[in-house]
């Protein structure tokens, strides 16, 4: 588990998949992530997370609010094969319900995600992106002070070409020494 002053980012539970099931089904959330997400997909995308996270593997943890135990969404690192051009690679990634947004949160549990990789995880750098169009997730990846890489547009792999939201900025984070 990691903490922050408002936020943990810990391990999945079964009793989370409804809660991100919510968060999944919500078409402006899931916007520049594919759309929306069906019950069964929620349940699959925990079940993965519980997977990796037994297996010792970077993952989207389950963000919690502290004074609370609210699920705000998942943020976290992610592994990348070699089917994106800069890969394999470590990202850093969030998606958050929308009553929380506006809040500093994807920005809190972030930070603390990127402190994680380059402390624990010994990281060089790591990777956020997000469709052109996605000006939230661009403005929290430069708030975390993450730098654009100039020509670093990509078609993500995971999307058709003929997604508008296919196309991607790439921001980078550098260990500092």
């Amino acid at each position: 588990m990691i903490a922050t002053d408002r936020l943990k980012l810990r391990a999945w539970r079964e009793a989370d998949k409804p809660l991100l099931g919510v968060i999944h089904a919500d078409p402006e959330v899931m916007q520049f992530l594919g759309g929306t997400k069906t019950t069964s997909e929620t349940s699959d995308f925990v079940e993965h997370m519980m997977r990796l996270s037994e297996a010792r593997q970077p993952i989207f943890w389950a963000a919690e609010r502290v004074d609370d135990g609210a699920l705000l969404g998942a943020v976290g690192l992610h592994r990348l094969g070699t089917d994106f051009p800069f890969g394999p690679a470590l990202e850093v990634g969030w998606r958050l319900g929308r009553d929380h947004w506006g809040k500093g949160y994807a920005i809190e549990a972030a930070r603390a995600a990127l402190d994680y990789a380059f402390g624990s995880l010994k990281a060089p750098r790591v990777y956020a992106f997000t469709a052109l169009a996605n000006k939230r997730s661009e403005t929290v990846m430069q708030r975390l002070g993450m730098k654009k890489i100039e020509g670093g547009e990509f078609a993500h792999p995971d999307l058709l070409p003929t997604d508008p939201s296919s196309i991607h900025m790439l921001y980078v984070a550098e260990k500092t020494v």
